[in-house]
C-alpha cells in the first residue's frame, strides 16, 4: 500500500509528512530526522511513558493543561504557571515511574508556581523556579524542608519519601 506523503517545510528543512499511527511510525521518524541523540532519548522517553503508565500520561496531561493558564486564571489576580516550574516538573516526570504519580494531585498556586498533593496522607510539595518546599505528617512525625535547591532526583526522592 502507497503511502500519501506532502511536502512539509519545517526549521527550513524539507520533511514529508505521513500517517504515524503507532510507537515503531514515531519511532522510525524520530530517528530518521537530524536532531541530537539527547533530544531523540528524550522524547522516545516520553513517548514510552504515555504509552505504558496511565498515572504518568494524566500528570503529563495536566501539567500540559497547566502550562496554558494565563494571568488572572482563578479570577482573582493569580500569574499564570511559569515556565521553568513547568520545565522542572517535567524534568521529574521524565525520570519517574508509573507508580510515582499514582496517589499525587498537581495544582497551581496564584503565585505562578505549581502545587504537589497527596491523596493518601497530609504530604505536600511546592514547586517553584529554582527550589522547592515540603511538608509531610504521617504516623505523629513531620518531615519538612523550605527552600530546597531544585534536582530532579532530589524533588523525586522527597516525592517518595513524604507520600
Amino acid at each position: 500500500m502507497k503511502q500519501n506523503t506532502t511536502p512539509v517545510d519545517m526549521a527550513s528543512e524539507p520533511v514529508m509528512a505521513r500517517p504515524m499511527t503507532s510507537y515503531n511510525d514515531v519511532m522510525g521518524y524520530l530517528h530518521s530526522i537530524r536532531i541530537s541523540e539527547e533530544v531523540k532519548r528524550s522524547v522516545a522517553q516520553r513517548l514510552m511513558v504515555e504509552v505504558t503508565g496511565k498515572n504518568l500520561s494524566k500528570a503529563f496531561a495536566r501539567l500540559d493543561h497547566l502550562s496554558q493558564l494565563q494571568d488572572d486564571w482563578d479570577g482573582y489576580g493569580a500569574e499564570k504557571i511559569s515556565y521553568q516550574v513547568v520545565s522542572n516538573l517535567r524534568q521529574v516526570l521524565l525520570i519517574s515511574d508509573d507508580k510515582d504519580w499514582e496517589n499525587w494531585m498537581i495544582s497551581p498556586a496564584p503565585n505562578g508556581t505549581l502545587g504537589l498533593q497527596s491523596k493518601l496522607n497530609v504530604a505536600s510539595i511546592s514547586m517553584g523556579d529554582e527550589k522547592y518546599s515540603y511538608y509531610s505528617c504521617r504516623d505523629g512525625r513531620e518531615d519538612w524542608g523550605d527552600f530546597v535547591p531544585f534536582t530532579p532526583s532530589g524533588f523525586l526522592e522527597v516525592m517518595r519519601r513524604i507520600v
